[in-house]
């Protein structure tokens, strides 16, 4: 296959490989991983995550690593109308020839993707029907609650890749050198490699209430809650850096370099702030010898570093101090997204406003004092307009803001103070220039898992529908001085049954791919009739994920999973948000014993300094 051929599709840039710093490995003499991001390679690309497995993997003697992202319509449909199987970036061999099948998942609306992929390799789409090799896994975000996706997956690997991938890449090798069959392989894999989870090992039941269909071990050695995988510093493990450089514009194209990983922030709602537990800081050392080397490696002009929460770098006087020296000699932009309201220093604002104009974006979450502290986000009026003073003053004039509808104990009247507060930011903003403008990203809700919200309810579509209408209506005092998009709530819904369901929704996953759901996060490609026909077909009603509480006592399908935050810290939590309490981060009140101290010794999180001061 070459680049002539690859023309007659749109984007061929995004099946042609051979970009800089892609690898190529002899095939002969290797054990052969494929990493899959479902998605299209210029979302693919922008992952992180990918880029540090690509370089973990391809780091390791006899084996190699190749890229297969999910492919454009039209080769799709030339792919299976001449029933050639879908193929790697690198050698464009068929992804069938592989060893191991890695995919990364950030989303749940990429699961149909998944097996849109597997099919169009001509692997069976489902673990049972699979009688030999390759073993196909997952990995990332989404998998700590894996059960929608048992029946799909040979095994799940849970928490941080950098060395939990190559564990498992071993492990694979050897069985595979070994010549033992698949089945063989999984389970010497659940034995020797802390951080796996393979579903065949588990039977599953009903629960004690009769509600959820639940997992349990039944062969000797596998883990009655499988423990994520946690590295105990970032600085120990070699980040990527000749990451590839792509030919065409991604979503994100710039380099990267992960500022901390972690956040000690604790807000109720917020996943990632759970299972990417616990803070663990880069030093400045590395930052600067990354940010040498993946400039001179890549040539790229903009670097981002990526964090969680940037403002709260312990030492950010001296983070700044870095980034303008390096800007100044090398012409190079480094850009500090996730931007805290609470404690942005004037000192960052002037060093942003010099790397690039634009906008800021900072997330409120919610409009009422009292809502922002049931769901911990602890900021104060008084804080947001001290910075918004600094923002407004250092010259910026357009500044996005994202809320929630839907939260825990909402009213009425906190979607009112929702637009009390913009207009009064608006009218704040004007008192500065006359050109300011506003957007904001309003977004329905949802209950995650491994949070203190996981056992509350889901807004139903109509609820949403008519929150989102309301704010319309309120806004309209605001028409065209702010601009306002509204999340889908249909999209809130698919994602509120994929991140809390069972291994029952597994067949609702198989049916909407089947009636035609791929591409769910792509808004010109998404059927939404085609789950809830699913749905139907499968006799699964949504209310038994969404719409109806759980007792803090019930046995829920992700308890397999450990996150490392133990049930009670979360329980505490929960009780805290009822009471409408706050709780102050670790790092300033001391450690809380939400589950690491037991396993890491010290936590990571308790070696940092206070946070920064403004």
């Amino acid at each position: 296959m070459n680049m002539h051929f690859l023309e007659r599709f749109e984007g061929p840039s995004r099946y042609a490989g051979n970009e800089l710093n892609a690898v190529h490995k002899a095939w002969e003499q290797s054990f052969h991983v494929a990493l899959c991001y479902p998605d299209l390679y210029e979302v693919g690309m922008s992952s992180y995550g990918i880029q540090v497995l690509y370089h973990a993997v391809n780091s390791m003697r006899g084996v190699l690593a190749e890229r297969v992202f999910a492919p454009y319509g039209d080769l799709e449909e030339w792919l299976r109308r001449h029933h050639e199987p879908l193929f790697s970036l690198e050698s464009k061999r068929p992804l069938g020839d592989f060893d191991v099948i890695a995919f990364s998942l950030g989303s749940e609306l990429t699961y149909t993707n998944a097996l849109n992929i597997l099919d169009m390799a001509g692997i069976p789409i489902r673990s049972s029907d699979r009688t030999d090799w390759p073993v196909v896994i997952a990995g990332g975000s989404c998998v700590f609650n894996p059960e929608p996706l048992a029946p799909f997956m040979d095994a799940f690997g849970i928490g941080d890749g950098e060395e939990l991938l190559p564990d498992i890449v071993r492990s694979l090798a050897r069985s595979r050198d070994a010549s033992e069959n698949r089945s063989i392989a999984l389970d010497t894999l659940a034995n020797d490699v802390k951080g796996v989870y393979v579903p065949s090992l588990y039977a599953t039941r009903q629960s004690h209430n009769g509600r959820y269909i639940i997992a349990d071990p039944i062969r000797k050695g596998a883990p009655a809650i499988v423990q994520k995988r946690t590295l105990q510093s970032l600085d120990v493990v070699p980040a990527p850096v000749a990451p590839i450089v792509p030919y065409r514009e991604l979503i994100h194209d710039r380099g990267v370099i992960e500022l901390f990983r972690g956040c000690v922030r604790g807000c109720r709602f917020c996943e990632a702030g759970i299972s990417y537990r616990p803070t663990r800081e880069r030093s400045l050392e590395s930052i600067k010898a990354l940010l040498e080397q993946i400039v001179t490696n890549t040539g790229y002009e903009e670097i981002g570093l990526l964090s969680l929460s940037s403002t709260d770098y312990s030492d950010l006087p001296g983070l700044v101090d870095l980034v303008r020296a390096y800007r100044e000699e090398h012409q190079v932009a480094i850009s500090f997204p996730s931007l805290r309201m609470e404690n942005f220093p004037g000192y960052l604002a002037d060093e942003i406003k010099r790397s690039r104009e634009g906008s800021l974006t900072f997330a409120i979450e919610a409009g009422s004092q009292r809502l922002r502290d049931v769901i911990n986000k602890n900021i104060t009026e008084e804080s947001m307009f001290e910075t918004l003073r600094v923002v407004f003053g250092k010259g910026w004039h357009l500044v996005k803001f994202y809320f929630m509808f839907g939260l825990p104990t909402e009213t009425e009247a906190d979607l009112d103070a929702m637009v009390d507060l913009i207009g009064r930011i608006y009218e704040f903003g004007r008192s500065f220039r006359r050109d300011i403008a506003i957007n904001l990203s309003v977004n329905p809700f949802v209950p995650r898992p491994d949070t203190p919200f996981q056992w509350c309810v889901q807004d139903t579509m109509q609820s949403c529908d008519a929150k989102a209408e309301y704010l319309r209506r309120s806004f309209r005092s605001l028409k065209g001085k702010i601009h306002v998009e509204f999340g889908d709530p249909r999209i809130a819904f698919l994602e509120g049954i994929l991140c809390r369901g069972d291994r029952r929704v597994a067949d609702v996953i198989e049916r909407a791919w089947r009636n035609g759901a791929i591409f769910d996060a792509w808004r010109e490609r998404f059927k939404f009739d085609a789950w809830l026909k699913a749905l139907e077909q499968s006799g699964v009603d949504p209310a038994t994920y969404l719409y109806r509480g759980i007792a803090p006592q019930d046995e829920i399908p992700w308890r397999i999973i450990g996150c490392g935050v133990k049930e009670d810290f979360l329980r505490t939590e929960y009780d805290a948000a009822e009471r409408g309490a706050l709780t102050v981060t670790c790092r300033e009140a001391g450690c809380h014993s939400c589950g690491f101290q037991d396993e890491m010794s010290p936590c990571p999180t308790m070696l940092l300094p206070h946070p920064p001061r403004v």
